[in-house]
């Protein structure tokens, strides 16, 4: 089986077969399930006679998931091919508001941050869903609004952090001048964060001062390979930059490899190795 991506409206709409749609509620993926089926799966279906595929999308989305206030954004056209090819256009919806099911071969739907077990086509919607992910992935600066799925994100890089003094040291993170954040979504969902600061004390390693120095970073294991990491790195990069600094510094644990090689892999150079000591008095 071949999956091939095309431009949005590259593929004339009397070739198109299916318009699937990867839509988001409350920052998480919507996923249905058949009446007839056990099975999961993206919305979506067919496009009818004498029906836009914009149509197609639009009603296909309603009668699968109730959604009754959604944005909806053209991704690209798609083909399929295994013993014979064909075409349909995926799409993004951001849903605010869902009514009860209607009447239709649906059963129930269900919005989760991962795919579920079993799918109906696991050989094809995950590489939809990789697809529109990847092309909606957006890095920005932290503001308050961002305040609770930061934190939500940095429980899950420093576990051992109580919920209410992690907001409350982001808080303050903020009001500050010498660090900040950044972080990326995925339409409505939060993926990952890089902490950024300046550092006035000596870097291990460096020639100039202040350094550019990354606190903390962390994506979601889901999202992981696929250059976020990189990508918040240099946004933190570019901050450093505009505050004075020639250097960018970054520390980790010794036997922490998968992050050793991450480092090297987007420039970083080794500085040296230290051992910390501690004792109780």
């Amino acid at each position: 089986m071949d999956i091939q991506f095309y431009r949005a409206g590259e593929i004339d709409e009397n070739e198109m077969a299916y318009a699937v749609i990867a839509a988001q509620y409350g920052g998480k993926w919507v996923f249905v399930r058949q009446k007839a089926k056990t099975t999961w799966e993206i919305p979506g279906g067919r496009k009818e006679k004498d029906e836009s595929i914009l149509q197609t999308a639009r009603r296909e989305l309603y009668e699968e998931t109730g959604a009754i206030d959604f944005e909806l954004r053209e991704i690209c056209d798609y083909s399929v091919t295994r013993d014979e090819t064909r075409f349909g256009r995926l799409f993004y919806a951001d849903i605010t508001a869902l009514e009860r099911l209607p009447e239709s071969e649906i059963a129930e739907a269900i919005w989760q941050e991962e795919f579920p077990q079993e799918l109906t086509y696991p050989e094809i919607q995950p590489v939809l869903l990789k697809h529109v992910q990847e092309i909606i992935l957006e890095v920005t600066q932290v503001t308050e609004a961002d305040l609770e799925p930061w934190t939500r994100l940095g429980i899950l890089l420093w576990p051992d952090n109580s919920f209410h003094d992690l907001f409350e040291e982001f808080s303050e993170i903020l009001e500050g001048e010498r660090e900040t954040a950044f972080v990326c979504r995925a339409g409505q969902e939060y993926v990952g964060f890089i902490h950024v600061s300046l550092r006035f004390d000596y870097v291990e390693g460096s020639s100039s001062s202040p350094v550019g120095f990354v606190e903390g970073i962390y994506v979601k294991e889901p999202y992981r390979k696929r250059g976020i990491a990189k990508k918040l790195v240099a946004h933190g990069e570019i901050w450093a930059k505009a505050q004075g600094c020639r250097e960018m510094g970054s520390d980790i644990e010794q036997d922490n490899m998968a992050s050793y090689d991450f480092h090297r892999n987007i420039g970083f150079r080794e500085a040296n190795r230290l051992i910390c000591f501690i004792k109780d008095i």
